[in-house]
């Protein structure tokens, strides 16, 4: 969403100099709001130039907030050296304290941030001083190996995008950028949303052919040494590829089962087409589990920047659809919180429903009770051969598919280059041109089928090598022929029984593997059919699995595998898909 930025605030304090627990000093900006103090404030700390959020200090120092805006230790301003998720707990407990105390505040502390600054408030709510009221957490990753930087397992591509950019005390010069096409959307490129301390997406005339991070990827073995192919040295992505596995190292980074310790309110925010918004369902429900009651969840037509996803490939009624839901403006929704549970006004509409979503297929907002919501079935529809999806599970003895996969080859991601972010793609037209996709798909729907929910598939499947990824993805098949992706998984073989205990597989023994899918609220038209999609590879999106068993990080070689994916009696593989009984959408009429 962009705002106009207000032309300035009743007053600025910059240089303002929080001391952390261990001396280092980080640095920032306070607005602060006319009137007489003392006032409620609101905290971000961010590791892409605290400068950067002036426009959105203005906004909330005229709404009558305290606003400091903190560069992370070693980034920008502040002094020590930046290493990610390392301090930001005790970092974050410092500066809530140090605004709680500040003459201007009247005790009250808030936080809120987009991606890295969403996580990072979820480090520092974990045993936070009792200041902090409020936390609004905008498109924040969920933990490692579920979301960022590895995904079921495999590294996450984005991430090491993300640490290219951020390599150094400030953003990639000018050379990085026009030479390796690393740092088109840092803090000081033009592509900014001055509202968010995140990049956005780069413009929509890159393809993959002018993104050398695909290249390498497709060439470079190591895997540990992509960074130097990319004319840089990233010591964090090489410290984090070195820890491939859930260790002592991910579990002090990670809210983890450290989540039942935070206990501020919670405003949750993510978008369907932002690459890491599992973050925001997980965190929810792990928080409702541990027993809190004052969680919101909004979920929107939005990719990474809250903005609306390039619709290229939808209908045109659809991509317009989308495009108007996605001016909702979700600082209102965030003012609401804050004005909540910092000033104690009576809740209002956009604060009242535990969960708001926009539901695509139908797109409209609707309201929940909760997430899932209730009355949502997990329902499975079952593999079956000649590439059928039924609701019967199968009743053969034998049935299976195999298919292929050439590391020096691998399976795309998407048809087009998305840079890891999933926006509505159309994926018929890669699984029609490639060998190594397996497709699944249901007859068409003869009225809506509502899935609102968590999304998962269990597959039991054999390969030739010791390791190898399955990649699946949900899509809706249009009458057309077009399939748009709905939302998808991946599941590292060596991580089945969990990921701090990875194990080769047996070449030619059948395993079973469930491929967390993340969440969904999608409506299947009449006409429109359910599809999966499965493979062992996503480049762009992951790293390429070498299947060779080896450690991923310093790995040379490479094997091709074929995989085979049995779908009998036995071994009846699946998806798990969150069938939603809510009148509003069983008896939706749509075209």
């Amino acid at each position: 969403m962009t705002r106009p930025a207000p032309a300035a605030c009743p007053d600025l304090l910059t240089a303002q100099v929080v001391p952390a627990a261990d001396g280092i000093e980080l640095v920032g900006d306070l607005f602060v709001p006319a009137g007489a103090p003392p006032f409620p404030a609101v905290l971000q700390i961010t590791p892409h130039n605290a400068r950067s959020l002036a426009g959105l200090g203005r906004i909330y120092a005229l709404r009558g907030f305290l606003f400091l805006a903190l560069d992370c230790r070693g980034r920008y301003r502040s002094s020590g050296d930046w290493e990610p998720r390392a301090q930001d707990q005790a970092d974050g407990h410092a500066a809530i304290a140090w605004l709680a105390a500040h003459p201007l505040c009247n005790g009250r502390v808030g936080s809120r941030g987009h991606a890295y600054s969403g996580y990072n408030q979820l480090l520092a709510a974990i045993d936070a001083p009792g200041a902090l009221q409020a936390m609004v957490v905008a498109m924040a990753p969920g933990d490692p190996f579920e979301s960022v930087p590895f995904l079921g397992g495999a590294y996450d591509i984005r991430d090491l995008v993300r640490l290219l950019e951020t390599t150094g005390r400030t953003g990639p010069d000018r050379g990085l950028e026009e030479d390796f096409g690393i740092g088109r959307f840092g803090a000081d490129s033009p592509w900014v949303n001055p509202y968010s301390d995140d990049p956005v997406s780069p413009p929509e005339e890159d393809t993959d052919e002018n993104w050398p991070v695909l290249e390498a990827l497709r060439t470079s073995r190591p895997f540990s040494e992509i960074d130097r192919r990319l004319g840089l040295f990233q010591p964090q992505f090489r410290t984090w590829i070195s820890h491939w596995r859930l260790d002592d190292y991910w579990r002090a980074r990670s809210v983890g089962d450290r989540i039942d310790r935070i206990a501020a309110p919670t405003l949750f925010i993510s978008g369907w087409w932002d690459a890491g918004s599992r973050g925001a369902t997980a965190f929810f429900k792990s928080l409702r589990e541990a027993g809190r009651d004052k969680l919101r969840l909004l979920i929107g037509p939005w990719d990474h920047a809250l903005e609306a996803p390039n619709g290229r490939d939808l209908p045109e009624a659809d991509a317009s659809a989308i495009e108007r839901a996605a001016r909702r403006d979700e600082l209102n929704d965030e003012f609401a919180w804050f004005d909540t549970y910092l000033r104690d006004l009576p809740a209002g509409p956009a604060t009242s429903a535990r969960a708001t979503v926009f539901v695509t297929g139908v797109n409209r907002w609707l309201d929940f009770g909760d997430w899932p919501p209730r009355g949502t079935r997990e329902t499975a529809f079952y593999l079956h051969g000649k590439g059928a999806l039924r609701r019967e599970a199968p009743v053969t003895e034998q049935g299976s598919s195999v298919y292929s996969f050439d590391p020096s080859d691998p399976t795309p991601f998407a048809p087009q280059c998305y840079r890891g972010q999933p926006g509505p793609f159309e994926t018929a037209s890669l699984a029609g041109a490639r060998d190594d996709i397996l497709v699944f798909e249901a007859p068409p729907r003869d009225r809506p089928l509502a899935l609102v929910g968590e999304v998962s598939a269990v597959l039991h499947a054999e390969a030739d090598v010791p390791d190898f990824d399955l990649c699946v993805k949900l899509a809706d098949r249009y009458p057309d022929g077009r399939a748009i992706w709905l939302c998808d998984g991946v599941l590292r073989a060596r991580f089945r029984d969990g990921w701090a205990r990875p194990a080769p597989i047996t070449p030619g023994r059948v395993h079973g593997y469930k491929v967390d899918l993340g969440h969904v609220a999608h409506l299947i038209r009449p006409g429109h059919a359910v599809r999966l999609e499965i493979a062992s590879g996503a480049l762009g999106r992951i790293d390429v699995n070498p299947n060779t068993g080896g450690d991923p990080a310093t790995d040379t070689d490479r094997r091709p595998a074929t995989i085979r994916l049995h779908h009998a009696l036995a071994c009846p593989s699946r998806a798990l898909l969150p069938v939603c009984d809510d009148p509003r959408l069983a008896g939706e009429a749509v075209p």
